[in-house]
């Protein structure tokens, strides 16, 4: 590993802090290296020297905050190439006029301009990342989650989110901020709140903690204001939405690690084990599916989580070791889970 490569370069780098020669050469090492686990080992070890205490062995958060940044300016460098390249095309046609008319002083604005460049993260299952967008707006991504947004943006400011995820929305005086999720429009000035939006999950749910938000509905209209400590369900199947008091650090705990199970029925514990573990879950018996937990996790593993359940419920659970297929793919862990007979 070149030594100029360390963990607190790729760390500044991974935050935004860095020279143009600086992301010319991380690029070129991340593109050689990202999958390679002594390098992972090494940077970990200097990980450990820099005092940062870490709780797990993977720097996967971190390498995906190098790939976003090194995305950001390739769209950056894209953006001034495609620029450049308007201009140059603009000369060509305006040379060949001026030589032939020295009568011609104005010239028409040209009608089109750069397509806007829009940019998208997307979080592996099993991860959470942390994102910073281009207005200083900040926040998390959930497993599974996908944020598209524009490279620069307007006076409207609009992302697009599919997941979850928490805003700390960046104010800015007579600029709008704009969540886009299936079914609804979340609209802002300045706040923090959380927002689940899965495309398999059968309600949109977005729980204020700060400021103000208005919620517009896109398939079904309706309009409506929620305050801090407020959460709003929309159900795409009913199309009915409802306002209810929560407390909003329940659902922002995963952003600290915390796997929160709020008497929620098993159908619906297993999309989140999925998510959150990367495995997939199966139920066997119908009946257990409306079975109601409640519960709380920190950083346990899934064959943890599993036992307490088993527990606390009349269930039986396996986990299938990983295997292999045909074209040489490993697959996902599988979980079964039974009535207990």
């Amino acid at each position: 590993m070149d030594n100029k490569i360390n963990y607190k370069t790729l760390l500044d780098f991974s935050n935004g802090k860095y020279s143009y020669n600086e992301y010319l050469k991380i690029k070129h090492w991340f593109s050689n290296v990202r999958e390679d686990v002594t390098v992972e080992g090494q940077l970990f070890d200097q990980w450990k020297e820099f005092g940062d205490s870490p709780t797990t062995k993977s720097l996967h958060p971190i390498f995906e905050k190098i790939q976003y940044q090194i995305l950001l300016q390739e769209k950056r460098d894209e953006k001034k190439k495609n620029i450049w390249h308007y201009y140059r095309q603009v000369a060509a046609v305006l040379v060949p006029l001026i030589a032939i008319s020295a009568s011609m002083y104005f010239f028409s604005k040209p009608t089109q301009t750069t397509a806007q460049a829009w940019l998208e993260i997307n979080v592996p299952k099993g991860a959470r990342i942390e994102f910073f967008l281009p207005d200083s707006t900040s926040g998390w991504l959930n497993s599974g989650a996908k944020l598209k947004y524009p490279a620069e943006f307007t006076r409207h400011r609009k992302v697009e989110l599919i997941g979850e995820a928490f805003f700390n929305v960046s104010h800015r005086e007579q600029s709008d901020f704009t969540v886009g999720v299936r079914d609804m429009d979340i609209k802002v000035l300045g706040t923090q709140f959380n927002v689940a939006a899965y495309t398999n999950e059968a309600v949109t749910e977005v729980v204020l903690k700060e400021g103000r938000v208005e919620i517009n509905g896109t398939a079904t209209t309706f309009s409506r204001v929620i305050n801090p400590g407020e959460k709003i369900s929309y159900n795409h199947e009913t199309r009915l939405h409802t306002i209810k008091a929560v407390d909003p650090d329940i659902y922002a705990a995963w952003m600290d690690g915390y796997l929160v199970i709020d008497n929620e029925p098993l159908a619906q514990v297993a999309k989140k084990l999925e998510r959150w573990y990367n495995v997939d879950v199966s139920i066997q018996d119908e009946k257990l599916k409306n079975f109601r937990l409640k519960a709380t996790f920190q950083e346990e593993p899934v064959e943890e989580v599993l036992r307490f359940i088993a527990m606390t419920t009349p269930i039986t659970y396996k986990i299938e070791n990983r295997y292999q297929d045909s074209k040489g793919v490993l697959k996902k862990r599988q979980v079964i889970i039974k009535l207990k007979r």
